[in-house]
């Protein structure tokens, strides 16, 4: 196979594996969305006006668990929008009660203000040994709006 052949394969080999992983992502998300999970809890995730934050986090919603925002964020900043479950096609598979939760979020203007999430069961409320997520997010201009 001649080193053309060879890039073009490993390029169509590339788009076809991030079709793949995006088609497991639940509808409504966009393809410029900042998608982050458990490993990027306690990091700083940058976004531009209008973009998509969406945190993706195992949950089990059979036992009534989920995934909600632990403190006032700043909305100017960052607004709530929505959140969705979703099964892998390997927690299917295994017949896994775990799910994917998605929780998406829109940056709005420039700032910056701290994410906080806790695992509860919302009739049962907050307990001291609930897990619990955080980014800190900071919204800033596009390159384009720095004029």
């Amino acid at each position: 196979m001649s080193r053309s052949a060879s890039v073009k394969m490993s390029i169509i080999t590339l788009l076809l594996g991030s079709l793949a992983a995006c088609t497991n992502l639940p509808k409504g998300i966009s393809p410029d969305a900042a998608l982050v999970g458990l490993a990027d809890s306690g990091k700083l995730v940058r976004l531009h006006p209008t973009q998509q934050l969406v945190i993706q986090l195992e949950a089990n919603v059979t036992t009534g668990y989920q995934w909600e925002i632990d403190k006032t964020i700043n909305r100017s900043v960052l607004l709530a929008d929505g959140s969705k479950f979703s099964r892998t096609q390997q927690q299917r598979d295994q017949e896994d009660q775990v799910t994917e939760q998605y929780l998406r979020f829109v940056a709005q203007q420039p700032g910056r203000t701290r994410l906080q999430l806790v695992y509860v069961q919302p009739r049962v409320g907050t307990l001291e040994n609930s897990p619990r997520y955080e980014v800190d997010v900071i919204v800033v201009p596009k390159p384009d709006e720095t004029n």
